[in-house]
C-alpha cells in the first residue's frame, strides 16, 4: 500500500470513529453548508436537486476539515491531485450521497460511497432504493424518547444491514418491479410506473450489531 493510499484510509478511519464516537457532530447548524452543497459549490448558479438536509451539510464540514476538498458533480476538468468529496454523483435519488475519492494523474485511484440516513424516531425512509453492497451506510437516530433523546449513529456496509428475510423479500419486489417498469407499457390512457416508499426501522441496530458492523468497516480500511 502507497503512502498516499495510506494517507487517504487513515483519514476515513479517522473521520467514520470520530462521528460513531461523537454523534452530535451530525446535528450541528449549517445554514452557510446547505447552501453550498444545493448550488454544487457555485453559489451564483440555481438550486439542484432536493435541499441537502443538516446531517449532509454537517458531513461535507467534517471531511472537508480533515483535508477532503470539494469537487462539483458537473466539473469536467481533470482535478489535481489529492483528495476530494462529491455530493449526489448519481442525484438525489440514488445511492451514494457521498463519493470520497483520491485522484492521481487525473484518474480515481481511492473510493468509497457513502449514504446517509437520519430520522428523529426510530424509522427511516429508503426512498425508491434498498441496501446496496459495498455502500456505507451512517443513520442517525434517536433511540430515546422525544422527552429523553438519545441520539446515536449506525455505521454499516449496506449487505450488512438487513436480516436474509428481507433480502429475500426485497430481491423479489425488486424484481417484480423491474419488470412491471420494463419496455413501453400503456393501458388506455394511463402509463404507470412503480416507485418504492419503503421505511426501515433502527430495531436491528442493537449496540452489539452497531459495534460489529462497525468495525466491518472499519477493518475494510485497515
Amino acid at each position: 500500500m502507497s503512502e498516499d493510499t495510506k494517507t487517504y484510509k487513515n483519514k476515513i478511519l479517522y473521520i467514520l470513529n470520530h462521528i460513531a464516537a461523537n454523534p452530535s457532530l451530525l446535528k450541528r447548524s449549517l445554514p452557510e453548508k446547505i447552501a453550498f452543497l444545493y448550488k454544487q459549490g457555485n453559489m451564483e448558479a440555481q438550486n439542484t436537486g432536493n435541499a441537502p438536509t443538516p446531517q449532509e451539510a454537517c458531513f461535507a464540514d467534517i471531511v472537508e476539515k480533515n483535508g477532503f476538498m470539494f469537487r462539483s458533480k458537473n466539473a469536467t476538468a481533470a482535478p489535481e491531485d489529492g483528495l476530494y468529496y462529491i455530493y449526489q454523483l448519481k442525484g438525489s435519488q440514488r445511492e451514494g450521497d457521498f463519493y470520497l475519492r483520491e485522484y492521481k494523474n487525473g484518474q480515481v485511484v481511492n473510493e468509497n460511497v457513502l449514504d446517509l440516513k437520519h430520522t428523529q424516531t426510530k424509522t427511516f425512509y429508503l426512498n425508491d432504493g434498498w441496501f446496496q453492497k459495498g455502500v456505507i451506510y451512517i443513520v442517525s437516530w434517536n433511540k430515546g424518547t422525544k422527552k429523553k433523546p438519545n441520539h446515536t449513529v449506525y455505521i454499516a456496509f449496506g449487505e450488512d444491514i438487513p436480516s436474509e428475510e428481507e433480502k429475500a423479500y426485497m430481491t423479489e419486489l425488486i424484481g417484480f418491479k423491474v419488470a412491471k417498469n420494463t419496455g413501453e407499457k400503456k393501458i388506455g390512457s394511463l402509463k404507470p410506473y412503480i416507485r418504492f416508499a419503503n421505511q426501515y426501522t433502527c430495531e436491528r441496530f442493537t449496540d452489539e450489531t452497531t459495534k460489529d458492523h462497525l468495525e466491518k468497516v472499519l477493518a475494510s480500511l485497515e
